[in-house]
């Protein structure tokens, strides 16, 4: 047996601190996260796992890296001329997933105090966001203000104090990301060892704060994850394939159909529906006609920073492209173009059959996986841009929380 088999101290500990570490850098807003996470997988990286591919190629995860290789190597023609997002993508995917591993990785007691200390984050991370959106942000925007130099709110004009209160709802909007993302793990890991109380419990704290904060896309995610979870649990492997493949094929599809579809939707409904989604369907129509421009090889890496054009909705003027297209699937093709949409498509096709088909799968882990998963791609779908690295860093933490969950048996 390999020291991971029997729960090595090397993968526990560095487990452990990230879990610890992770309740409180959520709570504060989650853009630590990622750095956490990397630097627990840097540590607890399972050096053994090279012996099983010599067993098992494991050709999704090679799929994978020729994706996020193209991806990098599309910045030489980009505009954007700055590397940081690049090196960021190319180093953190890697140790976000190897923090994964070690998760799955972890035996007898460093899989019993992980496990602990999983459900510690994500209760303690669920609690203080709940008690912020209880009592209207108060904590955070006590903070924030001291942070800021001692600012007085009081004091402040009407408009900087708007703008400082919108900052504030990002912060901890983005904070209720990551937990949208563990609750589910969480919730399963509870229900699993006799307390279904808690687990119910993370599920409704999880609402309240997906509905908090003035970030809708949060909403969206946590009932969608939901729903899918649930159907996930009833057909586990069934339900994962094909959660994989529409996602694959989203990557193909949507960039050809959206764009022509927020054209063509009547003014009554745009008028209809909130003004942050009115304008979404102006940037998907102006990120379909910029891709085709240059469909094979995209604009290249990050180029969405710096393409821009003006636009005006309800009298309000705004950009067209304000730093992505808030779609993955039109992002990728604007930037890495049909070639990077390709690669993707294939990976997420041959991910989804080794986790449908992997042995120790239990309808557990098959709901929790299904529900980060599907969550997540609401995330990125409607609102974030796919490169960045304090989301990505999130669902590897959350992933990690599912490993946790598998039947039985050595996990492969």
């Amino acid at each position: 047996m390999t020291t991971y088999e029997t729960g090595g101290a090397r993968a526990g500990i560095s487990v452990m601190v990230v879990f610890i570490l992770a309740g409180l850098l959520i709570s504060a807003g989650g853009l630590m996260v990622a750095p956490l996470v990397f630097l627990g997988g840097l540590f607890a990286f399972p050096i053994s796992i090279f012996k099983d591919f010599r067993r098992d190629i494991p050709w999704e995860a090679l799929v994978a890296t020729l994706f996020i290789a193209w991806v990098c190597v599309t910045w030489f023609w980009s505009p954007y001329d700055k590397p940081d997002q690049m090196i960021k993508l190319a180093l953190g995917i890697p140790f976000y997933a190897a923090f994964a591993v070690a998760c799955a990785r972890l035996r007898g007691r460093w899989k019993a105090r992980a496990e602990s200390l999983f459900l510690f984050a994500t209760m303690g991370a669920a609690l203080i966001l709940l008690l912020e959106s209880f009592t209207g942000s108060a904590m955070t925007t006590t903070v924030k203000a001291a942070l800021e130099g001692g600012l007085d709110l009081e004091a402040m004009a009407p408009a900087t104090l708007v703008d400082f209160q919108i900052r504030v709802s990002q912060s901890l909007g983005h904070g209720a990301l990551p937990l949208i993302l563990m609750a589910g793990p969480a919730a399963a890991l509870a229900w699993r060892e006799g307390g279904p109380l808690i687990g119910l419990t993370l599920i409704g704290i999880a609402i309240i704060v997906g509905f908090s904060f003035s970030i809708s896309v949060n909403a969206v995610a946590v009932l969608f994850a939901m729903v899918i979870a649930a159907a996930t649990y009833w057909r586990p492997r069934g339900m994962l394939s094909g959660l994989f493949g529409a996602m694959a094929g989203a990557f193909v599809v949507i960039p050809l159909i959206l764009p022509g579809l927020a054209t063509m939707l009547p003014q009554s409904i745009r008028n209809s529906i909130p003004a942050s989604w009115d304008i979404r369907l102006d940037i998907w129509a102006f990120a379909g006609e910029t891709l085709q421009e240059r469909l094979w090889t995209g604009w290249g890496f990050d180029a969405s920073r710096v393409i821009s054009q003006d636009g005006m909705v309800r009298g309000q003027a705004y950009e067209l492209l304000p730093l992505h297209p808030h779609n993955a699937p039109l992002h990728v093709w604007l930037e890495t173009g049909l070639i990077g949409s390709m690669l993707l498509t294939f990976a997420l096709v041959m991910i989804g059959g080794r986790v449908a088909g992997a042995p120790q799968l239990s309808r557990l882990q098959a709901a929790a996986i299904a529900w980060v998963v599907s969550a997540y791609f609401v995330f990125i779908f409607f609102s974030y841009g796919i490169w960045q690295e304090w989301h990505l860093g999130a669902l590897g933490l959350a992933l990690g929380g599912t490993m946790f969950l598998g039947a039985k048996g050595r996990a492969r």
